[in-house]
């Protein structure tokens, strides 16, 4: 029995000696940075073919890991649940994934017991895993159930008529559209205003009182040959003043037509775009111009007075700017203190969160911590205090702060953002509610940000992956895409009593296979699927159903890789390509 005892204290001893960078290294303590600064980009290592997965040791010996043994083994030492897992890990890291540097950390997501590590430690850019912080920064900020609200103010209407000025006053909402000002203008006629002898006025700030993703639809018809075509634009709309030089030719064929606008104002002196449409479109061509406008708050008030036009409202006034005090000094001052003619709220802000997660909109990620941390502090957004207010809540939540971490947007979509998986994970505890209760926020919280995460075969960016029976329902996780960067963190819903919670990064110099390290990583997380089974203590839970998260109908892509269904929002990121 001695003689056992020296031999396996030798075999782990030699373990430790030789073993590849792909050994998690301890965890830190306390109050110590990080030998490595994180604002330094670090020089990737390849996870290699000697890819070692080191394994949590018996319960009651918390933030303890140790190396797998090596198959050599005396025959009445088996193999442990945990090692036999790891060494299936170890397989698959050395596949594909040799190349390129990998890592992985799991734990039990109630204790913090550490299960699996590789390369823990390293620091990584997980893309738009970011988005997992700056979801559950912006519910803190604001709670799950706030709607930003846009209203109009105004004149109490007498008669039909509202006698002066209204203002459509925002709140930077990042998901309004046209379509919810043509709402407001139902309740104002409904109300049985006819008339509106005043301007529609709107502040200065650039976004507040505006749609932020202004586009414009401007549909163009081709005329008989040798004349112009027919541009038309929305019904009563007229901040765009179109003059078209085009020509229709003879034939069908491709529209070869140019766009110039440029930035002008009305005879007096309200805020308007001159276009010109020039060039070419063929015989019986019909072309749908999406058009981008600079000027979101001057957009808002004209498509709000375009809505009251097109339901009978005699608008008399023009467009102008002011702000809010000085249009309420002036009612005041009149005799009349404004009151609301109308208003309508987005959906609650757990429900756009959920579009963010579920389907990785960049675009939106960074509006809504910019504008979260905009109206707690009353401050305009700017990506600063965005930035700011997430470091605060990684140092509430998970004890990181900026010499641990780089986190430089809301979105992920950045090639500076460095964080280990050992940070993702305990940024899933802590937006998940699992960590120190003395930490946890109000429990709705971390249920409105756990449900905002795909579910792996059932919705978001994980609807096409995890579809096997053994997997499918079971995995909730935040998807990330990068050219060099694929990852996927979150947690194992199949232990009730034990949920896991995971972080798996792939890094690499070069641009990535998506569809053979998504691949890989699946394989991987089947081996933890199986693990998570074997040790379950309870009834397996049962997968859960779900019904998907509603996309935000925006705008046309910002730019991202992804193409999508029209079904849903076309601004994702890469997350989606592919699938």
């Amino acid at each position: 029995m001695m003689l056992v005892t020296h031999v396996r204290l030798a075999l782990v001893a030699t373990l430790l000696t030789i073993a590849s960078p792909a050994i998690a290294k301890p965890p830190i303590k306390a109050g110590h940075v990080k030998k490595s600064d994180p604002r330094v980009a670090p020089k990737l290592k390849r996870t290699d073919i000697k890819a070692r997965v080191a394994v949590g040791t018996t319960p009651g010996h918390l933030g303890e890991l140790r190396p797998a043994r090596e198959s050599v083994k005396p025959r009445d030492l088996p193999f442990s649940i945990e090692e036999e897992t790891a060494k299936q890990l170890e397989k698959i890291l050395r596949g594909p994934l040799r190349t390129a540097m990998t890592g992985l950390f799991v734990v039990d997501a109630r204790t913090g017991e550490p299960l699996f590590a590789v390369n823990a430690e390293d620091h990584l850019n997980p893309a738009s895993n970011v988005k997992m912080i700056s979801t559950a920064t912006a519910l803190e900020l604001l709670g799950p159930t706030f709607r930003y609200p846009t209203r109009v103010l105004g004149p109490e209407p007498k008669a039909g008529l509202i006698k002066g000025d209204v203002f459509l006053l925002g709140s930077y909402d990042p998901t309004l559209v046209a379509a919810n000002l043509d709402d407001i203008a139902n309740a104002i006629a409904a109300a049985g205003v006819r008339e509106l002898r005043g301007d529609v006025v709107v502040g200065s700030d650039p976004t507040r009182d505006g749609i932020y993703r202004s586009i414009v639809s401007i549909d163009i018809i081709a005329g008989e040959p040798n004349t112009p075509p027919i541009a038309t634009l929305p019904a009563h709309y007229d901040f765009i003043a179109v003059t078209v030089t085009a020509k229709t030719t003879k034939y069908p064929g491709k529209p070869r037509l140019t766009f110039k606008a440029k930035a002008s104002t009305t005879p007096t002196g309200a805020p308007r775009v001159e276009l010109e449409i020039g060039g070419t479109i063929g015989k019986g061509g019909v072309l749908s111009y999406k058009m981008a406008l600079k000027n979101r708050t001057a957009n808002a008030a004209y498509t709000l007075r375009a809505a009251l036009r097109s339901r009978g409202i005699l608008v008399n006034g023009e467009v102008k700017t002011a702000e809010l005090g000085d249009f309420i000094g002036d009612a005041v001052g009149a005799g009349a203190l404004p009151v609301e003619l109308g208003r309508h709220e987005s959906r609650p802000l757990e429900d756009i969160v959920a579009s963010v997660n579920k389907w990785s909109i960049n675009w939106l990620a960074d509006r809504v911590i910019m504008t979260a941390a905009a109206l707690t502090r009353r401050q305009a957004p700017s990506m600063e205090i965005a930035v700011d207010a997430m470091y605060l809540w990684l140092k509430r939540h998970t004890k990181l702060d900026k010499s641990n971490v780089i986190v430089d947007t809301g979105s992920g979509l950045s090639y500076r953002t460095q964080l280990s998986v050992r940070d993702l994970v305990s940024v899933v505890r802590g937006a998940g509610g699992f960590a120190d209760p003395s930490l946890a926020a109000d429990p709705t919280l971390s249920k409105a940000w756990l449900s905002s995460l795909s579910i792996g075969g059932n919705d978001g960016t994980l609807s096409n992956r995890f579809r096997g029976p053994d997997v499918r329902g079971r995995i909730r996780g935040k998807t990330g895409t990068l050219s060099t960067a694929i990852a996927l963190s979150g947690v194992l819903d199949i232990d009730p009593a034990r949920p896991l919670a995971f972080a798996l990064v792939t890094n690499s110099v070069r641009p990535l296979s998506k569809i053979q390290v998504r691949k890989t990583h699946e394989l991987l997380m089947g081996v933890l699927c199986k693990y998570a089974e074997r040790t379950a203590k309870t009834p397996l839970a049962a997968a859960p159903s779900v019904k998907p998260a509603l996309a935000v109908h925006t705008a046309p892509s910002d730019g991202s890789e992804a193409t999508v269904p029209e079904a849903h929002d076309t601004a994702l990121d890469a997350e989606t390509a592919g699938q």
